[in-house]
C-alpha cells in the first residue's frame, strides 16, 4: 500500500474518530451542561492537532516549510494547552479567575504567533555576544514550550491539589481517571517538543477518547475495585500455574520407574485435583487481597441480628441515634456520621411555600467533627430535587448532587447545608410512607467507595430502624410537650406573681398617691380657709397674709409635682419623652442638684462628697433631664440613709477606645451608706408604682427618714436615661437597718448618641 493510500485512509479515520466524539458529546452533553461546551471545543482544536502530526510523521506536508508546520503545530498545542487546563477547572468544578486565565492564555498564543511569524520585523538572531547567538525561532520556541508547561503544569497541580482535599471516594475515583488522561496528553506534548514524532499523535487522541469517556460517564468503573480484583486474578493464576507445574513434576519424579506409568494419566489427575480446589482457593486468595487493600466484608444476617437487639428497647431519641450510629460507624469502618429527624411542616414559614421539611440534628459523630459540634438545621422543599431523589430512591450520594444535572435547581439554602455536612451518603428513613428521618454517613476509613452491598446493608438498617426512631419520635414529642408545658405553667405563675405584684402596687399607689395628694390639700384648704376668716374679721395684717399664701403656695408647688410626675411617666410610657440635647457638663449638673439639697443635708446631718466629675469630658445631652434624673437619685439616697451617714457621687470615664476607637462613655456612681435594698427588690424598684417596704408605714416626706413618694422617681430616671441611650442600674448587699450596707446606683451614659448601638450590647454590659 502506498503512502498515499496510507495518508488518505489514516486521515478518514482520525476525522472519523472525531466527528464521532463530537457527535457523541452532542448527544449527551445535557449530561455534563457545564463541561460539554470546553470539551467540544478541546476536540475540535485537537483535530488538527493529531492530523498534523500525522501528516508530519508520513513526511507529507510538502506544500509547507517544515519549519512553518512544525510552527503551527506548536502555536496549537499551546491553544490546546490553554484549553485543556480551563477544561480540568470546569471537570474539577473549581472557581474563580476564569476569565482572566483565559486572557492570559490567549495573550501567550497570539504574542507566541507574532513572535514565530517575526511580523514586528525583529533582527534574526535577536541576540548575539561573548560567541552566543539566540535566533528569534529559538526564542519562539523556548517561549510556546513555556506556555505549554506552565498551562499544563498547572492543571496537573490543580488535579492534585483537589484530589488532596476532596474526601469522597467516587469523586476521587474520578479524578483518578483524569491522570490517566494528563498522562497521555502530556506524554504526547514532550514527545513533541522533544523533536521526535513517531507516535503521530497516537497518545493525544487516547488521552481525548479517555476524557470525552470521563466526562461523559456518570457511573465510573472503581479503579481501586478493577485493581483488587486484577491482583486476586493475578496471583489466583500464578498460583495456579505453581500448583500444577510442581504436580506435574512431583507426579513424574515420584511414579516415571512405576511400570505403566501415563504423563498424560498424571496431567488428567492433576488437573482434577485443581478444579476441586480451584473455587475454593480463589475465595481464599480474594479474602487475603481484600484484607491487604481494605475491602470490608461481613455478615449481613449476623448485623441485622444484633443493629436490631440493640435499638429494639430504646425510646429515648438521643440515645437511639447514639446507639445506631455509632454501631453502623464501627461495623462499616465509616469515618463519620450524622442522624436527623424530618419535620414535615404544612404552616407558611418561606416566602412563596405553603410547606416545607425541616431536618433537625439529633447526633453527630466521627472524624472531622469537632466536640460539641452542633448539626446545622436544614430546610427543604418538596419540590426540592434532593427530596425527590430521597423518595423515589433507595439512597443518595453527594456524587450525584454534585455532578447530575438535575441538582442545579437547588436553591443556595440546601446547597450551602449539604456542603456544611460534607457527607458522602444520605439514606433515608421511612415509616408508613412518612419521611422521618435521614441517616448521613461520610467516606470509609478504608478510602473505598459505598459498593452496592454496602448500601443494600444500609438500606436494611435504615427500614430495621424505622419503628425504633417512629416510637422515640413519640416518646420525645410527649416530653417536649410535657416540659412546654411545665415552661408555659412557670411563666405563667411568673406573669400571675407580676400581675399580682402590679395589682398590689397600684393599689398602695393609690393610697400613698391620695396620702400625697391630702397632704398639700389640706395645707392649701387650711390657709385658705383661715384667709378668709380673717378677711371676714378684717383681722389680716400684711404679714399673716404672706404667710399663708407662701403656705398654699408650698402646697400648690407640691400638687404640680406629683402631677409632673405622673405626665413624665405616661410620656416614657409612650415613647414621646422630648430631649433638648447640647453640649453639657456632668459636674455642673450634679453641683446644681447638691446644691438643691443642703438645707435638707444639713437637716440630716448628713455629708454629699462629689468625686473626679471635673475630670469627666462634656456630653451631649438635655440637662434638665439629667437634673431630675440625679435628683431622684440622690433624694433616694438621702431618704433611705439614716442621720449622720454619707452620700458619694464618683464619676469615671470608661475608655473603650481600644474596641471601638472615637467613642467613650462616662459614670456616675451615687452611693450611700444607707439601709440598703433586698437583692430581690432590685429587680422591681424601676418598675412603675413600686415602693420598698409596706406602704402602710407610708409617711410623706422629700427628704425624711425611709419617707416615701408615689414610686415613680426610679422609674422616670430610667427612662430619661434610656432616652439619652444610657443604662441605669442599682446594686447592694441587702436591706439591714442595723448593718447598714448601703447601695450604689450607677448611671451610665454616651458622650455623644452615636454609642447607642454599643451601650446595649451584651459585649458592652460583659465589660462592666
Amino acid at each position: 500500500m502506498g503512502t498515499p493510500n496510507l495518508l488518505i485512509i489514516l486521515s478518514t479515520l482520525v476525522s472519523l474518530l472525531f466527528l464521532l466524539l463530537i457527535v457523541s458529546i452532542l448527544q449527551r452533553r445535557s449530561l455534563r451542561e457545564q463541561s460539554a461546551g470546553l470539551l467540544i471545543d478541546y476536540v475540535i482544536f485537537s483535530w488538527p492537532w493529531v492530523l498534523g502530526q500525522l501528516l508530519l510523521w508520513l513526511d507529507s506536508l510538502s506544500f509547507l516549510p517544515r519549519q512553518l508546520a512544525t510552527r503551527i503545530l506548536f502555536y496549537n498545542a499551546l491553544l490546546l494547552a490553554v484549553s485543556f487546563f480551563h477544561l480540568t477547572r470546569t471537570f474539577l468544578r473549581r472557581d474563580g479567575q476564569t476569565k482572566a486565565w483565559w486572557i492570559t492564555g490567549l495573550v501567550w498564543v497570539t504574542m507566541g504567533i507574532v513572535l514565530g511569524e517575526n511580523w514586528l520585523m525583529l533582527p534574526d538572531p535577536i541576540w548575539q555576544g561573548n560567541g552566543r547567538v539566540l535566533p528569534l525561532n529559538s526564542l519562539t520556541f523556548w517561549m510556546l514550550t513555556a506556555g505549554w508547561a506552565t498551562f499544563m503544569g498547572k492543571a496537573l497541580w490543580l488535579s492534585i491539589q483537589t484530589y488532596a482535599q476532596i474526601q469522597q471516594p467516587l469523586h476521587r475515583n474520578r479524578i483518578m481517571y483524569w491522570f490517566s488522561v494528563m498522562g497521555f496528553i502530556i506524554g504526547n506534548g514532550l514527545v513533541f517538543i522533544s523533536g521526535s514524532t513517531p507516535s503521530g499523535g497516537v497518545l493525544h487522541l487516547a488521552g481525548v477518547v479517555i476524557a470525552t469517556y470521563v466526562i461523559l460517564t456518570h457511573g465510573l468503573p472503581d479503579v481501586r475495585h478493577t485493581a483488587r480484583r486484577l491482583v486476586s486474578y493475578l496471583i489466583i493464576t500464578s498460583l495456579t500455574v505453581a500448583l500444577y507445574t510442581a504436580g506435574i513434576l512431583a507426579t513424574q519424579y515420584a511414579f516415571e520407574s512405576v511400570p505403566g506409568y501415563s504423563p498424560w494419566l498424571a496431567v488428567a489427575a492433576i488437573a482434577l485435583v485443581l478444579a476441586i480446589i480451584f473455587d475454593p482457593l480463589s475465595k481464599t486468595v480474594q479474602r487475603f487481597v481484600n484484607r491487604l487493600i481494605s475491602d470490608t466484608r461481613y455478615d449481613l444476617s449476623r448485623l441485622v441480628q444484633q443493629y436490631s437487639a440493640k435499638i429494639s428497647n430504646i425510646v429515648d431519641l438521643e440515645q437511639l441515634a447514639t446507639t445506631a450510629l455509632t454501631f453502623i460507624c464501627n461495623e462499616l469502618h465509616i469515618r463519620r456520621g450524622a442522624v436527623y429527624v424530618i419535620h414535615h411542616v404544612q404552616r407558611p414559614a418561606l416566602e412563596n411555600q405553603n410547606e416545607y421539611f425541616k431536618l433537625r440534628g439529633i447526633i453527630g459523630t466521627g472524624d472531622g467533627l469537632p466536640p460539641g459540634f452542633e448539626l446545622p438545621e436544614g430546610v427543604f422543599t418538596p419540590q426540592s430535587p434532593v427530596v425527590e431523589n430521597l423518595r423515589d430512591l433507595p439512597s443518595l450520594s453527594q456524587y450525584d448532587i454534585d455532578l447530575l444535572p438535575k441538582f442545579n435547581e437547588m436553591v443556595a439554602e440546601e446547597k450551602a447545608w449539604l456542603a456544611q455536612l460534607n457527607m458522602d451518603i444520605y439514606m433515608p428513613i421511612y415509616a408508613s410512607d412518612e419521611w422521618i428521618g435521614l441517616l448521613i454517613f461520610g467516606p470509609k476509613r478504608s478510602g473505598d467507595r459505598y459498593f452496592d452491598h454496602d448500601l443494600d446493608l444500609l438500606r436494611t438498617l435504615a427500614d430495621q430502624t424505622a419503628i425504633a426512631l417512629k416510637n422515640a419520635r413519640l416518646f420525645d414529642d410527649l416530653k417536649y410537650r410535657n416540659e412546654k408545658i411545665e415552661q408555659l405553667n412557670y411563666e405563667l405563675s411568673v406573669a400571675n406573681e407580676k400581675l399580682a405584684r402590679l395589682d398590689e402596687a397600684k393599689s398602695d399607689f393609690i393610697g400613698v398617691a391620695s396620702h400625697e395628694l391630702r397632704t398639700p390639700m389640706t395645707q392649701i384648704r387650711g390657709y385658705s380657709d383661715m384667709l378668709l376668716d380673717m378677711l371676714e374679721s378684717d383681722s389680716l395684717s400684711p404679714e399673716s397674709g404672706a404667710m399663708m399664701i407662701r403656705g398654699m403656695s408650698k402646697g400648690v408647688n407640691r400638687l404640680e409635682e406629683i402631677v409632673n410626675k405622673m405626665f413624665e411617666i405616661s410620656k416614657i410610657d409612650t415613647e414621646t419623652l422630648d430631649l433638648s440635647v447640647e453640649q453639657v457638663s456632668l459636674k455642673n449638673i450634679i453641683d446644681s442638684v447638691a446644691k438643691n439639697f443642703n438645707a435638707a443635708l444639713q437637716e440630716r446631718q448628713q455629708t454629699l462628697s462629689i468625686e473626679n466629675l471635673a475630670d469627666l469630658p462634656e456630653i451631649i445631652a438635655d440637662d434638665d433631664r439629667l437634673k431630675q434624673v440625679f435628683t431622684h437619685l440622690v433624694q433616694n439616697a438621702i431618704k433611705y440613709t439614716p442621720d449622720g451617714g454619707k452620700i458619694s457621687v464618683i464619676g469615671r470615664c470608661l475608655d473603650k477606645n481600644a474596641q471601638q476607637p472615637n467613642q467613650a462613655f462616662v459614670e456616675i456612681i451615687i452611693r450611700d451608706t444607707g439601709i440598703g435594698i433586698a437583692p430581690e427588690e432590685l429587680e422591681h424598684v424601676f418598675e412603675k408604682f413600686y415602693r420598698v417596704g409596706d406602704a402602710r408605714h407610708h409617711s410623706t416626706g422629700q427628704t425624711k427618714f425611709k419617707g416615701a413618694g408615689p414610686g415613680l422617681g426610679l422609674t422616670i430616671a430610667r427612662g430619661i436615661v434610656t432616652a439619652h441611650g444610657g443604662r441605669i442600674w442599682g446594686e447592694s448587699l441587702g436591706y439591714d437597718e442595723g448593718n447598714l450596707p448601703g447601695s450604689s446606683f450607677y448611671v451610665v451614659l454616651p458622650v455623644s448618641s452615636s454609642q447607642l448601638e454599643l451601650i446595649q450590647s451584651e459585649e458592652f454590659e460583659a465589660s462592666l
